[in-house]
């Protein structure tokens, strides 16, 4: 039997029109021959893309004929996730026991597509990457659960479609059998008029059976927009959650941020102070505090880090970089780190066919390394060594290999080892930690598209590695090396050249902070201000040679402060600094955007700080 002699296919057109419309479904009707009877809503990136190109056409190709191999009686349907990347779906139509051909759908997705993904096939096979992006976006996902929705709407077409089959397949034969009767008995009208009667009322059945399907269908779309309105007010409420979380976080950042600025900056002038120097005991003392301050920083950071990557607005600036430079960065910040009774660390190992560069983002690699590292010398063995080896990977990729002789890890706790917020039983000994730095090192490679892994034995160590993509391409500007040491920012600072400078901060521990540490610049001059409004007037009275505004003030705040100064002659050329506790990537690009020459974070890095003054602060002429 043909399917095209069996169903009316101006009607089903129609129908799957409707389909198309009411699910968002691509739809195809096909006879066992591969004949295309039927196709409603075919996305761009299948018709204008993946069919007309001859490395892609053949995965579609491959598609077709995997999902049609299949199928077979006993299976409803069959989903088959095609090498371009898109979800199809197939089933039979049966006419009695003959499979007659193919109903189709597809061309959509179970999960938001990986966009770096479709952006490397669209180079590998030179579609614009532009209009293949904007073609990727029309492509609807569904969960499997509307799939499964939609493919039983879909069982109700193919057996309306079989149906509609067996029924045209009895007109068919009926008028046959009426032409033979009136070929032999031409003269009984009385015959030819039963015979039509009879056609008319398998007609008039027929028109019946196809409206009660009809019935049937719109019943079941009406219960699939009942389950699209549920999942969107669930993915609503999701959203609302995660907006509150982000909130959350943010806020507790900056309230933490503002009591460490105080702790964190007086420590650092206490250590580094010229006018009242602290003996051993002292300075031992004042080491203990930062330490603890900063451990404190890198929690709050590292959950920041964390929600960043779960909410997908963690930011990479993903370029060459040269190998060999990140590898003598990481080892000498490694050697600094405190060690478990004479930890030695060993230099990299350095394969022969090393790739000179990377494509990585510098910072983020750099604290992945670092991480790593930080780990094998804490979780190691007293006496232990930390093993450091550079390689070829697979790929056409470089792996860092980072290995401990230390205990090792059991192997019931290998699932658990990338797990937020679990430190699998270290949390009991005295090793600090948060449990989310080796889950937030995964991210970040794989967000560079690279790949991470772990070798370890119980009583002889572990190795983790990290694989990032070699580069071909000419390396970017090494990032500014700077100081790190306050004492040293101090005497650079103390070099006899006046500075005045103007501190708008409502906080007064902060503006004590502040206070403290221009008392030990006697060249320095500082002029405050408890808001904005008064920091404007006060800024256009005194001429200071560099502002230093906070974000988060009462009344006008600091962005929109800062628009004021620059639109005031008598201040637009003043050099402004922000310094806040707000470190939302969103207000400090704004904040940027508006003209601040440098946005630092609190608590206040002193020698950062101080180093910034002097560069921007004019030096007089001789």
């Amino acid at each position: 039997m043909e399917l095209s002699k069996l169903l009316p296919v101006a009607h089903l057109q129609r129908l799957c029109e409707e389909f198309t419309a009411l699910t968002g479904a691509v739809t195809a009707i096909l006879d066992l021959e591969g004949n295309i009877l039927v196709a409603t809503g075919w996305q761009d990136i299948c018709t204008r893309f993946h069919r007309v190109h001859p490395g892609t056409v053949s995965r579609c190709h491959e598609s077709d004929t995997v999902l049609a191999a299949s199928l077979d009686r006993g299976q409803p349907y069959n989903v088959y996730k095609c090498r371009n990347g898109l979800v199809d779906v197939a089933m039979p139509i049966f006419v009695g026991d003959q499979h007659i051909g193919n109903f189709f759908t597809g061309q959509f997705f179970f999960n938001q597509p990986d966009t770096e993904a479709f952006l490397a096939q669209a180079r590998q096979f030179g579609f614009p990457e532009e209009d293949y992006l904007a073609a990727l976006k029309k492509v609807p996902v569904f969960s499997e659960d509307r799939v499964r929705l939609m493919m039983g709407l879909f069982t109700l077409v193919t057996n309306m479609i079989a149906g509609m089959g067996i029924a045209n397949e009895d007109l068919r034969l009926q008028g046959e059998e009426l032409a033979r009767t009136n070929t032999t008995l031409a003269a009984e009208v009385t015959e030819r008029k039963r015979a039509e009667d009879e056609l008319r009322r398998a007609h008039d059945e027929l028109e019946e059976r196809v409206l009660e399907r009809t019935r049937s269908l719109r019943d079941a779309l009406d219960t699939l927009e009942r389950h699209q309105d549920e999942l969107r007010v669930a993915k609503e409420t999701a959203e609302s959650a995660n907006r509150a979380k982000s909130d959350f976080l943010s806020s507790m950042s900056h309230e933490l941020r503002t009591p460490l600025n105080a702790i964190l900056g007086f420590a650092q002038i206490l250590d580094s102070a010229f006018s009242a120097p602290l003996d051993d005991k002292q300075r031992f003392r004042v080491q203990q505090i930062m330490n603890g301050g900063n451990h404190l920083l890198s929690l709050i950071n590292e959950v920041l880090d964390l929600a960043r990557i779960e909410s997908g607005v963690l930011t990479l600036s993903v370029e060459p970089i040269e190998t060999k430079a990140l590898m003598a960065e990481v080892l000498e910040l490694t050697r600094a780190f405190p060690t478990r009774r004479n930890t030695v660390i060993q230099d990299w190992k350095v394969a022969d066919n090393l790739a000179e560069r990377v494509r990585a983002d510098y910072m983020r690699l750099k604290q992945v390394l670092l991480n790593l590292t930080s780990n094998a010398v804490k979780y190691n063995r007293a006496g232990g060594t930390v093993f450091l080896a550079a390689e070829a990977g697979g790929g056409g990729s470089v792996r860092f290999v980072v290995s401990d002789d230390g205990p090792g890890i059991p192997p019931e706790k290998h699932s658990q080892i990338f797990e937020p917020f679990n430190r699998l039983g270290a949390e009991t000994t005295e090793i600090e930690g948060t449990g989310v730095g080796l889950t937030i090192t995964k991210r970040i490679v794989e967000a560079m598209d690279g790949r991470i892994g772990f070798e370890t034995e119980v009583g002889r160590g572990t190795s983790f590695w990290v694989e990032v993509p070699a580069s071909q391409e000419p390396l970017a500007a090494p990032p500014d090396a700077v100081e790190d040491n306050a004492r040293d920012a101090l005497r650079i600072a103390a070099d006899g050249v006046p500075r005045r400078l103007l501190y708008v901060e409502d906080n007064p521990a902060n503006l004590q902070l502040m206070r403290d540490l221009v008392d030990e610049l006697p060249d320095f001059t500082l002029a405050s201000a408890p808001t904005a409004e008064i920091g404007i007037e006060v800024a256009a009275a005194t001429q200071p040679d560099v502002i230093v505004l906070d974000v988060n003030l009462p009344g006008m705040n600091g962005i929109e402060a800062l628009g004021l100064l620059k639109a005031d002659p008598r201040t637009s050329r003043i050099p402004v600094i922000a310094l806040s506790a707000n470190v939302n990537p969103s207000v400090i690009r704004r904040g940027m955007e508006a003209g601040f020459l440098h946005y630092l974070a609190k608590p206040l890095d002193i020698s950062l700080f101080l180093r910034i003054v002097v560069e921007l602060c004019p030096r007089p002429p001789g």
